[in-house]
């Protein structure tokens, strides 16, 4: 007899792989419903929580899946200093510890879209398609002219949902890379800066240092930095800046975006080929 090499939906829920997934259910659904108590005008603590738990259970897993149980020893430190989940990790219990900000969901609810997905066509699809196949083969016994009719049917919608699946991420996934970067920087550090008024300047610092290593580990980032460079150079600095604005603001400008540059390209935390999270994740745990 040949042995199956799919496994069982039973099997499934019980791999840590299954955890990785419903983290990033959580965090999908957590998110959308916390959008909609917003939109309602009845903000839903719960909701946020749900959603960063998820992220917590997720990249958690992808960490422990890749370097094991937790070791008190500087080569584990090391190698977790150098991956972006452990960033993302850290992003999770720092966004948790502090008063809800919308915009911080953003890029963790786009990870988790193409997360969900990704494992439904890879994973989850796959066995339920395998175990109709099996719950049909003992029907089919005796009638071997229907059977071979159907078979030469239409595709089974399993095969027909994860071609979908495939078409709108692989268009999609780099537009979205790119919309989470300038999110990042420009959304999530802006709503920070506006903390400065509430003397909130952890979050600033923290969120800081992680941009510092986006900017070396992710293509988009370096794309975000630069898109925002060049828009604020043309509103700020002559020839292309408006007469109205003062040279006062201009020189102040230049000394901190000249300040940031050397903050930013000071130290490189790891090779700037390192993939997105949303790559790091899925193959780590597939």
């Amino acid at each position: 007899m040949a042995s199956t090499t799919t496994p069982s939906l039973a099997d499934l829920f019980k791999t840590l792989q299954f955890a990785w997934f419903i983290g990033h259910v959580l965090t999908l659904f957590g998110s959308v419903f916390y959008v909609l108590s917003l939109i309602i005008f009845r903000s839903s603590i719960f909701a946020y929580t749900l959603a960063y738990a998820g992220a917590l259970v997720s990249y958690a897993v992808v960490l422990y899946k890749t370097y094991g149980s937790p070791k008190l020893t500087a080569d584990y430190g090391r190698r977790l200093s150098t991956d972006e989940n452990t960033y993302y990790l850290v992003l999770s219990l720092l966004w948790l510890s502090q008063p809800p900000m919308a915009v911080t969901l953003i890029p963790f609810v786009t990870f988790s879209a193409f997360h969900v997905l990704g494992y439904l066509r890879t994973t989850l699809l796959p066995v339920l398609l395998a175990e109709q196949q099996q719950h049909k083969q003992p029907h089919q016994t005796g009638s071997s002219s229907n059977a071979s009719g159907s078979q030469t049917g239409a595709e089974p919608w399993q095969t027909k949902t994860q071609q979908q699946i495939k078409t709108w991420t692989d268009t999609n996934y780099g537009p979205a890379m790119r919309f989470v970067a300038q999110v990042e920087v420009v959304g999530v550090m802006g709503r920070l800066l506006l903390g400065v008024f509430s003397l909130r300047f952890l979050p600033i610092f923290l969120f800081a240092q992680f941009l510092r290593s986006r900017y070396h580990l992710s293509t988009y980032t370096r794309m975000s930095f630069s898109d925002l460079a060049s828009n604020l150079n043309r509103v700020l600095l002559p020839p292309t800046a408006s007469s109205k604005v003062p040279l006062l603001v201009s020189k102040v400008y230049t000394n901190v975006r000249d300040m940031l540059i050397r903050f930013a390209t000071n130290t490189t935390p790891a090779a700037a080929t390192t993939p997105t999270p949303a790559t790091t994740s899925t193959s780590t745990t597939n």
